[in-house]
C-alpha cells in the first residue's frame, strides 16, 4: 500500500466517475449510503464510513488538512480517524482513483476554485 505524506494533496482520477447511493445500494447492500466508483477498467464499492474521505478530496486539502475535514464531518477525534483515512487514502492511490498533485498543481486547483 502507498505510503502519503502529511503534506500531500489528493485530487480524484480524471477517468473516475462517482455515483450515489440508490445505485450502490443495488449493488451491494453493506453499501448503504456509499458512493460506487466506476473507471474504464473497474468498479468499486466504496462504504457510507469512506463517503465522508471521499467527498473531502478536492486537489487543494493536504492528507494533514482531510484528516481534520473527516473528524470534523464525522464527529470523531483526529486520532481516531487519521489511519483509517491514511489507509483508505493508500488504498485509493494504489487503485488509481486518487493522484498525488504537486503543489505547483494544488495552487492552481485553489486558484481556480477560488475565482470559480
Amino acid at each position: 500500500m502507498s505510503k502519503l505524506e502529511d503534506d500531500a494533496v489528493l485530487v480524484r482520477g480524471l477517468d473516475v466517475t462517482a455515483r450515489l447511493t440508490e445505485t450502490v445500494a443495488a449493488i451491494s447492500k453493506q453499501a448503504d449510503g456509499g458512493i460506487l466508483l466506476e473507471t474504464l477498467i473497474g468498479r468499486y464499492v466504496l462504504s457510507s464510513d469512506a463517503r465522508p474521505v471521499w467527498l473531502s478530496i478536492d486537489g487543494r486539502r493536504t492528507v494533514t488538512e482531510l484528516v481534520a475535514e473527516v473528524a470534523e464531518k464525522t464527529g470523531h477525534p483526529v486520532a481516531d480517524v487519521r489511519q483509517p483515512v491514511l489507509d483508505l487514502c493508500g488504498q485509493l492511490l494504489d487503485l488509481r482513483l486518487v493522484e498525488v498533485v504537486s503543489p505547483a498543481d494544488a495552487a492552481g486547483i485553489a486558484l481556480m476554485s477560488a475565482a470559480g
